[in-house]
Protein backbone atom coordinates (compact mmCIF):
# COMPACT_ATOMS: atom_id res chain seq x y z
CA UNK A 1 0.00 0.00 0.00
CA UNK A 2 2.79 2.36 0.64
CA UNK A 3 4.80 1.59 -2.58
CA UNK A 4 1.53 2.84 -4.18
CA UNK A 5 1.38 5.56 -2.56
CA UNK A 6 4.95 6.53 -3.37
CA UNK A 7 4.71 5.58 -6.88
CA UNK A 8 1.64 7.35 -7.26
CA UNK A 9 3.35 10.28 -5.79
CA UNK A 10 6.04 10.27 -8.05
CA UNK A 11 3.67 10.03 -10.87
CA UNK A 12 2.48 13.11 -9.82
CA UNK A 13 5.33 15.02 -9.21
CA UNK A 14 6.67 14.26 -12.79
CA UNK A 15 3.35 15.69 -14.41
CA UNK A 16 3.74 18.57 -12.05
CA UNK A 17 7.42 19.29 -13.59
CA UNK A 18 6.31 18.22 -17.11
CA UNK A 19 3.37 20.99 -16.69
CA UNK A 20 5.47 23.47 -15.73
CA UNK A 21 8.27 22.83 -18.40
CA UNK A 22 5.45 23.49 -20.59
CA UNK A 23 4.58 26.48 -19.65
CA UNK A 24 8.26 27.96 -19.44
CA UNK A 25 8.70 26.76 -22.92
CA UNK A 26 5.66 28.64 -23.81
CA UNK A 27 6.98 32.09 -22.09
CA UNK A 28 10.01 31.23 -24.54
CA UNK A 29 7.28 31.24 -27.25
CA UNK A 30 8.75 27.92 -28.55
CA UNK A 31 5.21 27.58 -30.57
CA UNK A 32 6.64 30.44 -33.05
CA UNK A 33 10.84 29.88 -33.06
CA UNK A 34 10.75 25.99 -32.64
CA UNK A 35 7.69 24.52 -33.69
CA UNK A 36 6.66 26.69 -36.95
CA UNK A 37 10.30 26.67 -38.27
CA UNK A 38 10.84 22.87 -38.08
CA UNK A 39 6.89 22.25 -38.62
CA UNK A 40 6.35 20.38 -35.47
CA UNK A 41 3.44 19.21 -34.07
CA UNK A 42 2.72 21.18 -30.41
CA UNK A 43 3.90 19.05 -27.49
CA UNK A 44 1.30 17.80 -24.79
CA UNK A 45 1.12 18.40 -21.00
CA UNK A 46 2.68 14.87 -20.30
CA UNK A 47 4.72 14.18 -23.39
CA UNK A 48 8.19 13.44 -21.59
CA UNK A 49 6.64 11.96 -18.87
CA UNK A 50 6.70 8.26 -20.08
CA UNK A 51 8.82 6.90 -23.09
CA UNK A 52 5.72 5.92 -25.49
CA UNK A 53 8.10 6.32 -28.63
CA UNK A 54 11.76 6.82 -27.81
CA UNK A 55 12.78 7.41 -31.47
CA UNK A 56 10.40 10.08 -31.80
CA UNK A 57 10.69 11.76 -28.34
CA UNK A 58 14.79 11.46 -27.96
CA UNK A 59 14.88 13.41 -31.29
CA UNK A 60 12.26 15.87 -29.85
CA UNK A 61 14.30 16.33 -26.55
CA UNK A 62 17.06 16.91 -28.32
CA UNK A 63 15.82 20.13 -30.32
CA UNK A 64 14.54 21.28 -27.44
CA UNK A 65 17.77 21.09 -25.64
CA UNK A 66 19.89 22.57 -28.53
CA UNK A 67 17.25 25.26 -29.16
CA UNK A 68 17.67 26.00 -25.15
CA UNK A 69 21.33 25.86 -25.61
CA UNK A 70 20.85 28.78 -28.08
CA UNK A 71 18.81 30.59 -26.04
CA UNK A 72 21.88 30.61 -23.54
CA UNK A 73 24.89 31.28 -26.11
CA UNK A 74 26.54 28.11 -26.07
CA UNK A 75 27.89 26.14 -29.34
CA UNK A 76 26.03 23.06 -30.16
CA UNK A 77 25.35 21.40 -33.49
CA UNK A 78 21.59 20.82 -34.53
CA UNK A 79 20.79 17.22 -34.01
CA UNK A 80 19.46 15.42 -36.87
CA UNK A 81 16.83 12.66 -36.68
CA UNK A 82 19.55 9.83 -37.97
CA UNK A 83 22.14 11.03 -35.19
CA UNK A 84 23.73 8.67 -33.32
CA UNK A 85 22.39 8.93 -30.19
CA UNK A 86 25.44 8.24 -27.41
CA UNK A 87 27.21 11.52 -29.12
CA UNK A 88 24.20 13.43 -28.93
CA UNK A 89 23.94 12.81 -25.43
CA UNK A 90 27.55 13.33 -24.76
CA UNK A 91 27.05 16.80 -26.19
CA UNK A 92 24.40 17.90 -24.01
CA UNK A 93 25.78 16.13 -20.75
CA UNK A 94 29.25 18.57 -21.67
CA UNK A 95 27.03 21.35 -22.47
CA UNK A 96 25.40 20.54 -18.25
CA UNK A 97 29.20 20.69 -16.97
CA UNK A 98 29.62 24.22 -18.91
CA UNK A 99 26.94 25.75 -16.88
CA UNK A 100 27.62 23.96 -13.60
CA UNK A 101 24.94 21.57 -13.75
CA UNK A 102 25.55 18.40 -11.46
CA UNK A 103 25.68 15.31 -13.60
CA UNK A 104 25.08 12.20 -11.65
CA UNK A 105 23.38 10.12 -14.19
CA UNK A 106 24.41 8.05 -16.99
CA UNK A 107 24.40 9.35 -20.31
CA UNK A 108 21.73 6.10 -21.71
CA UNK A 109 19.29 7.55 -19.31
CA UNK A 110 19.05 10.48 -21.59
CA UNK A 111 18.46 8.01 -24.59
CA UNK A 112 14.64 7.11 -24.05
CA UNK A 113 13.70 10.60 -24.85
CA UNK A 114 11.57 10.65 -21.33
CA UNK A 115 11.38 9.61 -18.12
CA UNK A 116 12.84 12.11 -14.98
CA UNK A 117 16.46 12.55 -16.11
CA UNK A 118 14.66 14.37 -19.31
CA UNK A 119 12.29 16.41 -17.39
CA UNK A 120 15.14 17.52 -15.27
CA UNK A 121 17.71 18.47 -17.94
CA UNK A 122 15.04 20.37 -20.04
CA UNK A 123 13.69 22.18 -16.57
CA UNK A 124 17.27 23.26 -15.71
CA UNK A 125 17.76 24.50 -19.39
CA UNK A 126 14.09 25.98 -19.57
CA UNK A 127 15.05 28.09 -16.04
CA UNK A 128 18.50 29.15 -17.29
CA UNK A 129 16.97 29.94 -20.79
CA UNK A 130 14.31 31.68 -18.45
CA UNK A 131 16.97 34.17 -16.42
CA UNK A 132 18.86 34.71 -19.50
CA UNK A 133 15.53 36.48 -21.45
CA UNK A 134 14.82 38.05 -18.29
CA UNK A 135 10.87 36.43 -18.27
CA UNK A 136 9.04 38.97 -16.35
CA UNK A 137 6.42 37.02 -13.62
CA UNK A 138 2.94 38.60 -12.63
CA UNK A 139 0.93 37.67 -9.74
CA UNK A 140 -2.10 35.87 -11.08
CA UNK A 141 -5.03 38.40 -10.61
CA UNK A 142 -8.44 36.47 -10.24
CA UNK A 143 -11.13 39.03 -11.03
CA UNK A 144 -14.12 38.76 -8.82
CA UNK A 145 -17.09 37.56 -11.01
CA UNK A 146 -20.35 39.69 -9.60
CA UNK A 147 -23.15 37.69 -8.23
CA UNK A 148 -26.20 38.95 -8.98
CA UNK A 149 -28.13 39.21 -6.18
CA UNK A 150 -31.59 37.93 -7.98
CA UNK A 151 -30.16 35.07 -8.96
CA UNK A 152 -29.31 34.39 -5.70
CA UNK A 153 -32.65 35.09 -4.01
CA UNK A 154 -34.35 33.28 -6.56
CA UNK A 155 -31.89 29.77 -6.03
CA UNK A 156 -32.37 30.28 -2.38
CA UNK A 157 -36.43 30.86 -2.64
CA UNK A 158 -36.27 27.64 -4.71
CA UNK A 159 -34.34 25.91 -1.90
CA UNK A 160 -36.82 26.93 0.79
CA UNK A 161 -39.84 26.16 -1.15
CA UNK A 162 -38.89 23.01 -1.77
CA UNK A 163 -38.42 22.34 1.65
CA UNK A 164 -41.65 23.55 2.55
CA UNK A 165 -43.41 21.29 0.18
CA UNK A 166 -41.74 18.15 1.70
CA UNK A 167 -42.64 19.73 5.05
CA UNK A 168 -46.32 20.48 4.09
CA UNK A 169 -46.36 16.80 2.39
CA UNK A 170 -45.22 15.12 5.93
CA UNK A 171 -47.26 14.28 8.85
CA UNK A 172 -49.17 17.82 10.14
CA UNK A 173 -47.41 19.42 13.15
CA UNK A 174 -48.54 19.05 16.26
CA UNK A 175 -46.27 20.60 18.67
CA UNK A 176 -45.14 24.02 18.84
CA UNK A 177 -41.76 23.12 17.56
CA UNK A 178 -42.28 22.48 14.38
CA UNK A 179 -45.02 25.19 14.09
CA UNK A 180 -42.00 27.85 15.02
CA UNK A 181 -39.67 25.96 12.51
CA UNK A 182 -42.23 26.58 9.40
CA UNK A 183 -42.73 29.98 10.98
CA UNK A 184 -39.70 30.96 10.35
CA UNK A 185 -39.02 29.34 6.75
CA UNK A 186 -41.82 31.41 5.70
CA UNK A 187 -40.05 34.73 7.07
CA UNK A 188 -37.30 33.55 4.99
CA UNK A 189 -39.50 32.69 1.93
CA UNK A 190 -41.35 35.86 2.55
CA UNK A 191 -37.94 37.80 2.45
CA UNK A 192 -36.78 36.81 -0.54
CA UNK A 193 -39.83 37.12 -2.72
CA UNK A 194 -39.87 40.76 -1.44
CA UNK A 195 -38.56 43.78 -3.69
CA UNK A 196 -34.99 43.90 -3.39
CA UNK A 197 -35.04 48.13 -3.60
CA UNK A 198 -36.58 47.45 0.26
CA UNK A 199 -34.16 47.35 2.79
CA UNK A 200 -33.63 45.58 6.17
CA UNK A 201 -33.91 49.11 8.10
CA UNK A 202 -36.93 49.93 6.72
CA UNK A 203 -40.13 50.92 8.70
CA UNK A 204 -43.01 49.52 6.30
CA UNK A 205 -41.36 46.46 6.00
CA UNK A 206 -40.95 45.83 9.98
CA UNK A 207 -44.26 46.72 10.66
CA UNK A 208 -45.32 44.42 7.98
CA UNK A 209 -43.98 41.84 9.51
CA UNK A 210 -44.80 42.71 12.96
CA UNK A 211 -48.41 41.95 11.71
CA UNK A 212 -47.46 38.73 10.12
CA UNK A 213 -45.73 37.67 13.18
CA UNK A 214 -48.98 38.12 14.97
CA UNK A 215 -51.20 36.70 12.50
CA UNK A 216 -48.74 33.79 13.07
CA UNK A 217 -49.44 32.86 16.17
CA UNK A 218 -52.32 31.15 14.96
CA UNK A 219 -51.51 27.91 13.58
CA UNK A 220 -54.86 27.34 11.18
CA UNK A 221 -54.14 31.51 10.07
CA UNK A 222 -50.61 30.50 8.76
CA UNK A 223 -51.97 27.44 6.92
CA UNK A 224 -54.95 29.53 5.33
CA UNK A 225 -52.51 32.19 4.84
CA UNK A 226 -50.02 29.39 3.09
CA UNK A 227 -52.57 27.90 0.81
CA UNK A 228 -53.75 31.74 -0.08
CA UNK A 229 -49.84 32.70 -0.75
CA UNK A 230 -48.23 29.14 -2.26
CA UNK A 231 -50.25 29.44 -5.81
CA UNK A 232 -48.89 33.01 -6.20
CA UNK A 233 -45.50 31.82 -5.54
CA UNK A 234 -43.69 31.41 -9.06
CA UNK A 235 -40.11 30.47 -9.23
CA UNK A 236 -37.74 31.48 -12.78
CA UNK A 237 -34.76 29.39 -12.23
CA UNK A 238 -32.16 30.71 -14.70
CA UNK A 239 -29.80 28.25 -16.67
CA UNK A 240 -26.24 28.83 -15.63
CA UNK A 241 -23.45 26.72 -17.31
CA UNK A 242 -21.17 27.57 -14.27
CA UNK A 243 -23.44 26.46 -11.86
CA UNK A 244 -22.43 23.41 -10.43
CA UNK A 245 -25.99 21.35 -10.56
CA UNK A 246 -25.76 21.99 -14.29
CA UNK A 247 -22.11 20.40 -14.25
CA UNK A 248 -23.53 17.39 -12.31
CA UNK A 249 -26.47 16.76 -14.17
CA UNK A 250 -24.57 16.74 -17.22
CA UNK A 251 -22.01 14.85 -15.97
CA UNK A 252 -24.51 11.72 -14.46
CA UNK A 253 -26.00 12.21 -18.39
CA UNK A 254 -22.99 11.67 -20.24
CA UNK A 255 -22.17 8.68 -17.37
CA UNK A 256 -25.72 6.94 -17.77
CA UNK A 257 -24.82 7.81 -21.90
CA UNK A 258 -21.75 6.13 -21.50
CA UNK A 259 -22.51 3.33 -19.41
CA UNK A 260 -25.15 2.40 -22.19
CA UNK A 261 -22.66 2.15 -24.88
CA UNK A 262 -20.14 1.20 -22.97
CA UNK A 263 -22.23 -2.28 -22.45
CA UNK A 264 -22.20 -2.92 -25.62
CA UNK A 265 -19.13 -1.87 -27.00
CA UNK A 266 -17.24 -4.00 -24.44
CA UNK A 267 -19.00 -7.08 -25.68
CA UNK A 268 -18.01 -6.49 -28.96
CA UNK A 269 -14.25 -5.45 -28.28
CA UNK A 270 -13.65 -8.66 -25.98
CA UNK A 271 -15.13 -10.34 -29.00
CA UNK A 272 -12.45 -8.74 -31.61
CA UNK A 273 -9.48 -9.54 -28.36
CA UNK A 274 -10.83 -13.04 -28.83
CA UNK A 275 -10.77 -13.58 -32.32
CA UNK A 276 -6.87 -11.44 -32.71
CA UNK A 277 -5.77 -13.50 -29.52
CA UNK A 278 -7.02 -16.62 -31.54
CA UNK A 279 -5.45 -15.63 -34.65
CA UNK A 280 -2.22 -14.47 -33.07
CA UNK A 281 -1.88 -17.75 -31.89
CA UNK A 282 -3.32 -19.66 -35.18
CA UNK A 283 -0.25 -16.95 -36.95
CA UNK A 284 2.18 -17.89 -33.94
CA UNK A 285 1.69 -21.85 -34.37
CA UNK A 286 1.85 -21.87 -38.26
CA UNK A 287 4.85 -19.67 -38.11
CA UNK A 288 6.83 -22.39 -35.84
CA UNK A 289 5.60 -24.98 -38.19
CA UNK A 290 6.85 -23.29 -41.01
CA UNK A 291 9.84 -22.65 -39.28
CA UNK A 292 10.52 -26.54 -38.55
CA UNK A 293 9.78 -27.58 -41.41
CA UNK A 294 11.85 -24.96 -43.68
CA UNK A 295 14.70 -25.59 -41.69
CA UNK A 296 16.79 -28.45 -43.38
CA UNK A 297 16.03 -25.93 -46.80
CA UNK A 298 17.14 -22.81 -44.73
CA UNK A 299 20.53 -24.64 -44.05
CA UNK A 300 21.09 -25.79 -47.76
CA UNK A 301 20.21 -22.49 -48.69
CA UNK A 302 22.83 -21.14 -46.39
CA UNK A 303 25.58 -23.57 -47.46
CA UNK A 304 24.66 -22.88 -50.93
CA UNK A 305 24.63 -18.67 -50.43
CA UNK A 306 28.54 -19.93 -48.86
CA UNK A 307 29.62 -21.87 -51.91
CA UNK A 308 28.26 -19.54 -54.52
CA UNK A 309 29.76 -16.66 -52.90
CA UNK A 310 33.23 -18.53 -53.07
CA UNK A 311 32.63 -19.32 -56.59
CA UNK A 312 31.57 -15.59 -57.28
CA UNK A 313 34.95 -14.83 -55.25
CA UNK A 314 37.09 -17.12 -57.53
CA UNK A 315 35.18 -16.03 -61.26
CA UNK A 316 36.11 -12.24 -59.70
CA UNK A 317 39.52 -13.67 -59.68
CA UNK A 318 40.06 -15.38 -63.10
CA UNK A 319 38.47 -12.70 -64.75
CA UNK A 320 40.72 -9.88 -63.25
CA UNK A 321 43.77 -12.41 -64.47
CA UNK A 322 41.65 -13.03 -67.74
CA UNK A 323 41.25 -9.17 -68.13
CA UNK A 324 45.17 -8.87 -67.51
CA UNK A 325 46.20 -11.48 -70.30
CA UNK A 326 44.08 -10.24 -72.48
CA UNK A 327 45.84 -6.53 -72.01
CA UNK A 328 49.22 -8.46 -72.75
CA UNK A 329 47.92 -9.87 -75.91
CA UNK A 330 46.73 -6.58 -77.15
CA UNK A 331 50.22 -5.24 -76.63
CA UNK A 332 52.04 -8.30 -77.60
CA UNK A 333 49.84 -8.24 -81.05
CA UNK A 334 50.05 -3.93 -81.25
CA UNK A 335 54.23 -4.78 -81.69
CA UNK A 336 53.86 -7.43 -84.06
CA UNK A 337 52.14 -5.64 -86.25
CA UNK A 338 54.68 -3.00 -85.95
CA UNK A 339 57.16 -5.61 -86.85
CA UNK A 340 55.63 -6.85 -89.52
CA UNK A 341 55.42 -3.19 -91.18
CA UNK A 342 58.81 -2.97 -90.38
CA UNK A 343 59.90 -6.21 -92.20
CA UNK A 344 57.09 -5.20 -95.14
CA UNK A 345 58.95 -1.98 -95.58
CA UNK A 346 62.69 -3.58 -95.68
CA UNK A 347 61.85 -6.42 -97.84
CA UNK A 348 60.16 -3.86 -100.37
CA UNK A 349 63.43 -1.50 -100.57
CA UNK A 350 65.71 -4.98 -101.02
CA UNK A 351 62.70 -6.09 -103.98
CA UNK A 352 62.89 -3.00 -106.19
CA UNK A 353 67.27 -2.54 -106.13
CA UNK A 354 66.90 1.04 -105.07
CA UNK A 355 69.16 0.50 -102.48
CA UNK A 356 72.44 -0.88 -105.09
CA UNK A 357 71.80 2.29 -106.88
CA UNK A 358 72.49 4.32 -104.26
CA UNK A 359 75.26 1.79 -103.27
CA UNK A 360 76.63 2.59 -106.64
CA UNK A 361 76.24 6.35 -106.45
CA UNK A 362 77.32 6.66 -103.26
CA UNK A 363 80.97 4.13 -104.41
CA UNK A 364 80.90 6.92 -107.27
CA UNK A 365 80.80 9.72 -104.80
CA UNK A 366 83.67 8.17 -102.57
CA UNK A 367 85.65 7.67 -105.65
CA UNK A 368 85.09 11.11 -106.60
CA UNK A 369 86.03 12.33 -102.90
CA UNK A 370 89.44 10.35 -103.08
CA UNK A 371 90.84 11.51 -106.32
CA UNK A 372 89.94 15.09 -105.10
CA UNK A 373 91.90 14.42 -102.36
CA UNK A 374 95.05 12.57 -103.86
CA UNK A 375 95.44 15.56 -105.98
CA UNK A 376 95.56 17.89 -103.08
CA UNK A 377 97.90 15.76 -100.99
CA UNK A 378 100.20 15.62 -104.40
CA UNK A 379 99.79 19.59 -104.54
CA UNK A 380 100.63 20.04 -100.87
CA UNK A 381 103.51 17.21 -101.27
CA UNK A 382 105.40 19.16 -104.26
CA UNK A 383 104.39 22.75 -102.43
CA UNK A 384 106.62 21.02 -99.61
CA UNK A 385 109.60 19.76 -101.79
CA UNK A 386 109.68 23.03 -103.66
CA UNK A 387 110.16 25.20 -100.21
CA UNK A 388 113.14 22.89 -99.30
CA UNK A 389 114.52 22.84 -102.22
CA UNK A 390 113.92 26.75 -102.05
CA UNK A 391 116.09 26.86 -99.25
CA UNK A 392 118.66 24.65 -99.60
CA UNK A 393 119.46 26.43 -102.45
CA UNK A 394 119.58 29.76 -100.67
CA UNK A 395 121.65 27.93 -97.56
CA UNK A 396 124.05 26.71 -100.46
CA UNK A 397 124.20 30.33 -102.06
CA UNK A 398 124.88 31.82 -98.66
CA UNK A 399 127.91 29.56 -98.17
CA UNK A 400 129.39 30.03 -101.37
CA UNK A 401 128.97 33.59 -100.86
CA UNK A 402 131.13 33.06 -97.45
CA UNK A 403 134.03 30.63 -98.73
CA UNK A 404 134.34 33.62 -101.74
CA UNK A 405 134.49 37.19 -100.44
Amino acid sequence: MQQDESQEKAQQLLNFQSDDLLEKLKLLNYEKHLLREFKLKPLSRFYFVKATNPGEQFYMFTLICWWLCKKLGKDMERPQEYDDPNTVAAKIIQILEQIDVPVDFQPNKLIRGAGPICLMVLDVLSTQACKVAKVAYQKLHIAQEEEFLGDYLEDNAEIILEKLEDEQNAAAPSDDSDMELETHNFRQLNWLNRPQKRSIGDVNLEERNGELDARMTDHQEWRLELERVLPHLKVFVKADARDWRTHISQMEAFRATIDDVSETTQAQLKKLHSEFTFDLEKIESREKHLNNELQPLIQQFKELSIELSSIQYAQNQVQAETEKQTTQLNEVMLEQELKKEEMERRGQIMSDGSSVQQIKKSIAKLKEDIAQLNLEVALLVHAHDQDIVVRQLSRDQTTDLANNP
